[in-house]
């Protein structure tokens, strides 16, 4: 057993889709009743309530300076007091059940108008059946918000039921009211062709991020989110950085996506929904957050910045994006986006944008995209980044005329107009970028959990050299001993002997066959704690057949921190469309080591007959051998929060003269006994320039300038008990 570095552990499988769930806001697990055990559910029809789902299309055409809208709301009023049912579990849960239903919709969904529940208790949303399809949730007193609502993404079909579950120890109850049903009205959610419904809206003409023309940016494109508004309509937004790397979540996209609080109160932000490789199937919507609160926005300039109710996890993978607003041309430009609300994409013009008028907001605050050398934007990518050659952020798409077959003129409002162009603080980026003021024209990309990630590691039993292979489970139409063969075995799993403490975030597995006929099709990808065969299930989740590559390394990342202390096991979970064992519909099988014969090590097992196996010295296989499985694991990886500033983080005013300054500066410095201090210079990118160590007895020094040319400068002094800072103007 050793360690080895995969350099594409955050990259090339950032998300696998999760069937149980197949949209969610930072959910709690959990699940519905089974429906076995419940009465039969009341519907509310809504149908006839809107106009007809032609005529609501043709009132809201697809336009790029306008949100996508796909959904109607219908104002409603459901409490547990005033509809629905009632009902008590065997194990004294009390249960409150409604339905919701509008015959021909596309989709279904609610927003909660007072989200108050207690802990303990739980919301989930489902399409009947319970678990047949999409489950949200389990929704809990975490996902309360201090403005009270809660938006739910939607779940596909004409109905959906909502559960609440109020444990037998509760004596009273939270408070839970819905306001809104979302009628989904247009047809690009592509019913039965993908979970998500809006994979594959997009123009053919657009490019996969995951395609070559994406390999430079699998690390900022985590920046960009998909924004759900008011459950009917879809934009595009970018996690941007502060001067301070606070992990502050701010989200920028345009003012036409997010107008006011109430938008952002019920916006969805969804996070790596990307399709797993070039031109592949759908994506995992299930990384989102639900909520946030409006920090600045001007009718005079398209954009508004939002902060999140929450911090994305380690392992959404977020990416704090860089900015620059110096105003200069770009000398090419990039955008990455979500056209139709599809999978994420990449759009590339190698020449630079020019200064341009757009609508009737302020003159020349534009970039203009001449044309595009490959990819479009559409509409649903509103409000996306326009990234210059630095890959910092210069730019939100505002709209334009651009689309597959004439891919020109597309319009960004520019970052230097939405600096500061306006004083008032609600009207700015300035005031919530550069909180501290250090007046930095551009600043870098920041990733919260890097040093999480380089505690990262891949655990393997497969040793350099080895050759992988297939075993025919008999003859050679008989399928195979590690997937789908004649004796219908349903699992496989191999073991890991550890002795520490890790967080797993994912398997890699490498399959050798991927055939399927139905994208219902699915693989269990399941961890289980034991010392010699698995025991106890720590983790499952169910991936379609149609993520897996075959021949490749496939990375299944899970949807939360999966801590593992001592020996375990990582494996999959088959099933068999054809009863019969002498016909096999499906088929998937991974990859084992070559037979290592009777003095190799065996590490791999299966479940056959309700006992787990081991693959040496078996009438069976009889081999030595270990499965193409892999575990990803890391350090300790905390959680992090808005970091505030500490002691030496007061930025102190730091008295400098003569100011602009020709060979020679005077500091005012606090003084102390036997302390000094450091000194430093910054350009306004934030490199540094110069360093110093000074004493600080004498409360003034006078010091000769560093060789540095004309211009503005920031100048920072710490101390072992603050930090003073100033702007140094350079003038020779």
């Amino acid at each position: 057993m050793r360690f080895i570095t995969k350099i594409i552990l955050f990259a090339c499988f950032p998300g696998i889709y999760s069937l149980p769930a197949v949209f969610s806001q930072v959910s709690h697990g959990g699940a519905p009743l089974p429906i076995s055990v419940m009465k039969p559910v009341s519907f509310i029809d809504l149908t006839g309530s809107l106009p007809s789902f032609d005529e609501l299309a043709i009132e809201h055409p697809p336009d790029k300076h306008a949100p996508l809208g796909f959904a109607e709301p219908v104002r409603i009023y459901l409490t547990p007091s005033n509809a629905g049912k009632w009902e008590t579990s065997n194990d004294g849960t009390r249960v409150w059940r409604v339905g919701i239903k509008y015959k021909g919709a596309y989709s279904m969904s609610v927003t909660f108008n007072l989200f108050k529940i207690e802990k303990g208790e739980k919301v989930f949303i489902y399409d009947p059946p319970a678990g047949g399809h999409t489950v949200l949730g389990a929704f809990t007193a975490d996902n309360n918000k201090p403005w009270g609502s809660l938006a739910v993404q939607p779940v596909p079909g004409e109905s959906l039921i909502i559960e609440y579950q109020v444990p037998a120890t509760h004596s009273t109850r939270g408070k839970l009211s819905i306001g809104e049903a979302g009628i989904g009205y247009r047809d690009i959610f592509r019913q039965g062709k993908s979970k998500d419904r809006f994979y594959g809206a997009s123009g053919p003409c657009n490019v996969d991020i995951h395609c070559p023309e994406g390999d430079n940016w699998q690390i900022k494109k985590n920046a960009v989110v998909r924004i759900l508004v008011n459950n009917n309509e879809l934009c595009t937004g970018t996690l941007m950085n502060t001067a301070i790397n606070d992990a502050t979540p701010y989200i920028l996209t345009a003012a036409h996506c997010i107008a006011d609080s109430a938008d952002a109160a019920n916006a969805i932000f969804v996070f790596g929904y990307e399709s797993p490789y070039c031109n592949g199937p759908d994506g995992s919507v299930i990384k989102s957050i639900s909520g946030a609160t409006l920090k600045a926005t001007t009718s005079n300039l398209d954009f508004t910045l939002v902060q999140m109710s929450k911090i994305p996890p380690f392992t959404y993978y977020p990416y704090y994006a860089g900015w620059d607003h110096t105003g200069s041309q770009p000398s090419n430009t990039v955008t990455i986006h979500h056209p139709n609300g599809d999978v994420k994409k990449i759009s590339i013009d190698d020449d630079p944008p020019v200064t341009s008028d757009y609508d009737d907001y302020d003159k020349n605050s534009f970039w203009k995209v001449l044309q595009w050398d490959k990819g479009t934007t559409e509409p649903g990518s509103s409000g996306a980044p326009l990234f210059n050659s630095s890959q910092r952020v210069v730019g939100t798409l505002s709209g334009g005329d651009a689309h597959c077959g004439n891919s020109v003129n597309d319009y960004f409002q520019k970052l230097s107009f939405l600096w500061d162009a306006y004083a008032d603080s609600a009207r700015q980026l300035k005031v919530w970028l550069d909180p501290k003021d250090f007046g930095y024209l551009l600043y870098s990309g920041f990733d919260p959990y890097f040093a999480a990630k380089k505690t990262c590691d891949t655990l393997t039993n497969i040793t350099e050299g080895e050759k992988l292979r297939l075993y025919d489970y008999g003859s050679a139409d008989s399928g195979y001993w590690t997937g789908h063969n004649e004796g219908h075995i349903t699992e496989y799993a191999e073991q890991f002997t550890n002795s520490e403490l890790f967080s797993m975030t994912g398997i890699y597995i490498m399959p050798a066959i991927v055939k399927y006929d139905s994208l219902s099709d699915k693989v269990t990808v399941k961890v289980w704690s034991g010392s010699q065969k698995p025991e106890t299930l720590i983790v499952s989740k169910d991936v379609p057949m149609s993520f897996f590559q075959d021949s490749v390394w496939n990375f299944i990342d899970f949807d939360t921190i999966v801590t593992v202390n001592g020996n375990f096991f990582a494996g999959i979970e088959i099933y068999y469309d054809n009863p019969s064992p002498d016909s096999l519909t499906d088929q998937f099988a991974i990859f084992q080591v070559e037979d290592r014969s009777n003095y190799g090590q065996n590490t791999a097992f299966y479940f056959e007959k309700d006992v787990w196996t081991s693959y040496s010295g078996t009438p069976g296989p009889n081999l030595y051998t270990s499965l193409a499985i892999e575990a990803v694991l890391c350090g300790e990886i905390s959680a992090i929060s808005v970091r505030s500033p500490t002691t030496k983080e007061t930025y102190g005013h730091l008295n400098i003269f003569p100011n602009p300054a020709k060979e020679n500066i005077t500091l005012s410095v606090p003084t102390g006994d036997k302390i000094t201090g450091t000194l430093h210079i910054y350009d306004l990118t934030g490199k540094a320039l110069y360093e110093r160590k000074i004493p600080l007895s004498t409360g003034q020094i006078t010091l000769p300038l560093p060789d540095l040319k004309k211009g503005i400068y920031l100048i920072t002094l710490e101390t072992p008990e603050n930090l003073f800072r100033n702007k140094l103007v350079i003038d020779h």
